[in-house]
């Protein structure tokens, strides 16, 4: 039996016990990000490269809802990583400065073409640099399929931040 991540379309073998799926993931998707995490959290990168890792996941997961902040700070998170090369530390003290202020982040269109990487294109490469690269290009395909959403991104970082 398989199940099919409703977020990223990965298909993976089921486990009929597995607890339901959160985050727009399989039960077995929403795991592998878990195990992800748990390498980026614990492996000491000053860089705090786990924010490149929360911010691709949750764009690859993304659901429109009422507020839309999770979509907007991923793609902020992404656009500060890919277009200007921050870390991941530098990514979050953005979002953290412009949770400061309560507002409205409009609309989003989810893309119809998904990224072709996954979480689980990332861990097939054994812990280390070669990880880190792939986390990379993951969240680098991640943000190519937000194309249209680029130029909204820009202009958010440009206005609102202190420091882009």
């Amino acid at each position: 039996m398989t199940s099919l991540c409703p977020g990223c379309g990965l298909e993976l073998p089921s486990d009929s016990t597995a607890p339901e799926g959160r985050h727009n993931s399989s039960p077995e998707c929403w795991r592998l990000f878990g195990e992800l995490s748990a390498y980026t959290l614990t492996h000491g990168d000053p860089g705090f490269i786990h924010q490149h890792a929360v911010d691709a996941w949750q764009l690859q997961h993304s659901l429109i809802t009422k507020s839309n902040i999770g979509i907007a700070f991923s793609l902020i998170g992404l656009y500060l990583a890919i277009e200007k090369g921050q870390t991941g530390r530098q990514a979050q003290l953005a979002h953290m400065e412009l949770g400061r202020v309560k507002r409205d982040w409009g609309r989003f269109e989810i893309p119809e073409q998904r990224a072709s990487l996954t979480v689980r294109d990332v861990l097939e490469v054994p812990p280390g640099p070669g990880r880190e690269a792939k986390l990379m290009e993951w969240a680098k395909a991640v943000w190519m399929s937000w194309s249209h959403a680029h130029g909204w991104t820009a202009e958010i970082c440009k206005n609102l931040l202190s420091r882009e």
